[in-house]
């Protein structure tokens, strides 16, 4: 018996709720559900939304990355243009020229060959220089990675620069900024290979001889004694003494001890990062500028690991 018009139209229709209901059986809530149908659903969707949620953060960061890298290889271009134009007589140079028009807090270019590191460093004369170039670019813009910047609380121009010149890098873990400091971490090898660390004001480049490689803490609470090494305020010595104390805490942690000597009225200059070992913690590197009349090689054959190092104290730090 041939089904009336009205009869084809209900059966089509049904039969287009029934395919509706199929395609979204398996995560949409739907009538007739069992409890335990509805309650797999809801787990489904919020799953789904949570892997929407990291697919999107990851592509941030990674977009964040990218510009970054991009800008500092832009930036590269830029300095390494100039950075054979020698101007002489306490005059700004060429490249810092460059990077002046785009941004008007920069100090230098900091560099250790066949690394990441190869950046421009700024410095904020403000009541935030120390943060601010934690969460933007060289060119202003937001970004997790930031600068390399300059201790706020440093002196750094043609006629003067501070005793200790400590420069600040997120530990990125794609490599950049600082993130290639980390090679360092008790690895002989590694130092020899890359004993040295060139940074350029807008003035002058020099070169400095690293001597010394740290991890340590940051909280009081993470130590036995309530004692930290506050090595970024070693800025500008008031004396021998304080000089001394500055030295003396350096030896007592470095990872590798070096040949290269240090005397009161050096330059120093310090990288300092975060560390991986536990948060919050600093992994730190610092060198010595090459003197008047020095050659800026460094012999690394007489260096070796320093067994005796004072480590972070692991015991406090987990509770142990």
């Amino acid at each position: 018996m041939a089904l009336s018009r009205s009869a084809k139209k209900a059966y089509k229709k049904a039969v287009k709720e029934k395919k509706k209901r199929r395609r979204g059986h398996w995560l949409l809530i739907q009538r007739g559900d069992s409890a335990k149908e509805i309650a797999s659903k809801i787990f489904t969707q919020l799953a789904l939304i949570v892997l929407i949620a990291c697919v999107a953060i990851l592509g941030n960061e990674l977009r964040l990355s990218l510009s970054a890298q991009f800008l500092n290889s832009s930036l590269k271009d830029i300095y390494e243009s100039f950075v054979s134009i020698a101007p002489g007589n306490g005059k700004i140079t060429e490249s810092a020229e460059q990077l002046l028009k785009i941004n008007e807090d920069t100090v230098g270019w900091v560099q250790i060959d066949d690394t990441n590191i190869s950046l421009p460093v700024v410095q904020r004369k403000t009541s935030d220089g120390n943060e601010y170039y934690l969460t933007h670019a060289f060119d202003g813009s937001k970004n997790k990675a930031g600068t390399i910047f300059l201790d706020y609380r440093a002196t750094l121009d043609s006629n003067e620069r501070s005793d200790n010149l400590v420069l600040y890098g997120h530990n990125q873990r794609d490599k950049t900024m600082f993130g290639d400091l980390a090679y360092y971490k008790h690895d002989l090898e590694y130092y020899q290979a890359h004993p040295t660390i060139t940074f350029s004001s807008n003035y002058t480049a020099d070169t400095y001889k690293i001597f010394a490689c740290f991890v340590t803490p940051v909280l009081e609470s993470q130590t036995s004694d309530g004692v930290i090494f506050d090595y970024h305020n070693y800025i500008d010595f008031s004396g021998q003494a304080q000089y001394n104390e500055f030295i003396g805490n350096i030896m007592e942690r470095t990872q590798i001890i070096t040949a290269v000597d240090v005397q009161y009225g050096d330059s120093f200059l310090t990288l300092s990062t975060c560390s991986n070992e536990f948060e919050p913690s600093r992994f730190v590197v610092i060198a010595r500028r090459t003197r008047d009349g020095e050659e800026p090689t460094v012999d690394t054959s007489a260096a070796y690991v320093n067994e005796n190092a004072k480590e972070p104290e692991w015991d406090v730090i987990y509770g142990r």
